[in-house]
This record gives C-alpha cells, sequence and structure tokens, in this order.
C-alpha cells in the first residue's frame, strides 16, 4: 500500500522503478502486457462504436473499456478519494488510448521489419499466462468472458512478443550503456541534495524534480525502515455516518479480537480492505519515512518490534499496525549504488530513444481520435 500515490522511485529486483497509477509508462506497459493478459475486468454492455483509427485500423470503444477498466480499478481501491477527480479518470483514458495507439503503431512495425515469432516462443508466452489461473478451466471461462478464442489470444502473445523483439532491436540494442563518469556525476548530484548543498551542472525544472524524487528513494534505502502489517478498514470520503460508525465498531471488533490472543495475519485475512496485503496478512514489506500518509509513518515508526498500534485513522479509513521488524539508517555509498544509478541512467536513456521511436512512427502514421465520452 502505497498511500501516497506519488511518483517515486522504488528498488525492485534490482531497478529502480516509477511508482503510481498516473505513471503509465509506455516502455513499461509494452514489457508487462504478455505477462498480464490474466485479463481485462468484464464490463456491462456498451454500444460500440469506433472511438479512433491508426492507419484506417479501428479501435473499437469495446476494446477500449477492456484495456481501461482494470486499470481504473486499481485507480479506484488504492488512491484516496479526493483524488479520484473527473479530470484524474479523464487523464488515465486518455494515456490508456494512447498507449493502445501506440501498441497498434509498434504491431504494424515489427511486421515491417519481418520479425519473427516461433510458435515455440508463442507456446511459452502462453503457458506463462495460463499459470496465474489456478485450473485450465478457470484460464479457458475467462477467455469466454472476454470473447477471445485461443487462436485470439495467441495472436494477442505474438504480437507482444514481436513488439519486444522490436523494442530490443530499435531501442535497447541502440542505447549506449552510461560511463562511470556518469555515474560519479548522478552520485554527486543526489549527494548535494540530500546534503542541501548546490546542484552542479544546469536541469530543467522536470529533471530537477525527478533528481530530487531520486534522491529521496536513495535516503529512504538507507534510512531507517519498517517492516509491518495492517489491517484495514475502508472509509470512503462520502461515507455517511452511519457507514463510519460501522466501520469503528468493525475495527474495534478486530482491535478486541488481537487482545484476546487471536492471529494478527488470520484476522487481516479475514477482515482487512487492503486488496494489495489482506492476502499476506496484512504485510506491507519494508517501506521507509515517507513513503505512507504522515499518520500511518508516524505510528508504524513509533513502534517497538512486535507491539501493535492502537486505532489509526487515515484518508483509506481505520488500521491496526504491528510491526514486524526494524533496519536502522545506513551511510550512502557510491559502491552500494552504482550498479543501481547505471540501470537507472540506462533506462533513462532508452526511455527517451523510445519516445523518440514512437513519436517518429506517430508522425508518419493516419491517426483519428474521436471523443471517448
Amino acid at each position: 500500500m502505497n498511500s501516497k500515490h506519488r511518483t517515486t522511485w522504488h528498488m525492485a529486483h534490482g531497478k529502480w522503478t516509477m511508482a503510481g497509477v498516473k505513471n503509465l509508462l509506455p516502455l513499461a506497459a509494452i514489457f508487462l502486457l504478455p505477462l498480464a493478459v490474466p485479463f481485462a475486468v468484464a464490463q456491462a454492455k456498451v454500444v460500440d462504436r469506433t472511438i479512433a483509427t491508426v492507419n484506417a485500423q479501428a479501435i473499437m470503444l469495446s476494446e477500449f473499456e477492456k484495456n481501461a477498466a482494470p486499470i481504473l480499478e486499481q485507480f479506484r481501491k488504492s488512491s484516496p478519494s479526493a483524488e479520484q477527480t473527473p479530470e484524474r479518470i479523464a487523464d488515465i483514458k486518455k494515456r490508456v488510448l494512447d498507449q493502445m495507439i501506440d501498441d497498434r503503431l509498434l504491431v504494424e512495425e515489427a511486421k515491417k521489419k519481418n520479425i519473427h515469432i516461433s510458435q515455440l516462443e508463442v507456446d511459452d508466452g502462453v503457458k506463462k499466462v495460463r499459470g496465474r489461473f489456478n485450473t485450465d478451466e478457470e484460464f479457458n471461462q475467462e477467455l469466454q468472458k472476454e470473447g477471445m478464442t485461443n487462436d485470439e489470444f495467441r495472436k494477442h502473445i505474438q504480437d507482444q512478443l514481436a513488439t519486444i523483439k522490436l523494442i530490443d532491436q530499435e531501442v535497447k540494442a541502440k542505447t549506449p550503456p552510461p560511463g562511470d563518469d556518469e555515474i560519479q556525476a548522478l552520485y554527486d548530484t543526489l549527494d548535494a541534495i540530500l546534503k542541501d548543498k548546490p546542484i552542479p551542472g544546469s536541469h530543467t525544472t522536470s529533471e530537477l524534480e525527478e533528481l530530487k524524487s531520486l534522491a529521496k528513494a536513495v535516503e529512504r534505502r538507507f534510512g531507517e525502515r519498517v517492516r509491518a502489517r495492517h489491517i484495514l478498514v475502508r472509509v470512503p470520503s462520502t461515507a455517511s455516518k452511519e457507514e463510519k460508525d460501522a466501520a469503528l465498531k468493525k475495527i474495534k471488533d478486530v482491535q478486541a479480537r488481537l487482545k484476546k490472543g487471536d492471529d494478527f495475519t488470520d484476522l487481516a485475512k479475514k477482515y482487512s480492505d487492503d486488496p494489495g496485503s489482506k492476502d499476506r496478512g496484512g504485510d506491507l514489506g519494508y517501506f521507509s519515512h515517507g513513503d505512507m500518509v504522515p499518520s500511518f509513518d508516524k505510528a508504524a515508526f513509533g513502534l517497538d518490534v512486535g507491539q501493535t498500534s492502537d486505532i489509526v485513522t487515515t484518508d483509506f479509513g481505520y488500521h491496526i499496525i504491528q510491526v514486524q521488524e526494524k533496519k536502522a539508517a545506513g551511510k550512502m555509498s557510491l559502491d552500494e549504488i552504482k550498479d543501481d544509478l547505471r540501470e537507472y541512467l540506462f533506462q533513462q536513456r532508452g526511455a527517451k530513444r523510445f519516445e523518440s521511436f514512437v513519436k517518429d512512427l506517430r508522425s508518419k502514421a493516419d491517426i483519428k481520435i474521436n471523443n471517448l465520452e
């Protein structure tokens, strides 16, 4: 549960990745699509119409709704109600449509360059997606819900694998790795930001914001960290007094059971409203100062290992927090993060090259967009 949902850089599997629903980066989406196909959320039937054309290929409203639904659902579940404005939702929808247009252009370009995907590669892609389901029956039921045949699903996987090969060939292979001097310069910049010293070099406003975000991520990595569980009883901002009272009663009942000795993990699985941690018994993993909203942050870092909080109120609702582990702050060093900074710089270069590549494809394409609403 990243309670702030702001632009932040996090370490994941040895790489810096950007978190937050608003960052629907095309490069990330393309690499994830073949494995993300467990599937769009089923939608009520709509009157279908063409919402865009890409080189005379239509993108239908029904197709757009299937792509947008899981992203919007995640946004609504994980963001405070105050952030769920019509403007934010419209922006997410625009980004989804832009991504669909880019996907069409990339698949076309892969075909033009005669990029071949073998049946064995498709088989492997299908196997990875099927692995997300408990049984073949569940997988086939999901295909039926989507109105997709096995052949259409295999074609989808084939297109996505071709897109990945295209990006490897035209973007990744043509992106030079950063040198040690660039890594040192980035480290010096982050060090200056963290020590509130003049920042070397010249940077645009957006570059400075990103560097400051990265510096905070580095600071959090070396700062004190806590691993905690929580149980959330969600309270929407539009909740009535009766609904708020019912939520408070529920969290107090959970608190009473904890005091009687009931297992925190079991209670979280049964009662928590946080979809991101519920199935893990409320486990949020490690987080640093500033990762969570202030009242949650203060409560978690104020607890000793093994200690359970009183009821904590946030914009999300009522929480009970239990600290599992703590890690003391360490000192930042270049040796510790050199490989991570190298990967970050490489990703930045790759993202710029990718954006330029897609921009060029768009400039040569005939794209028409209709009203989404």
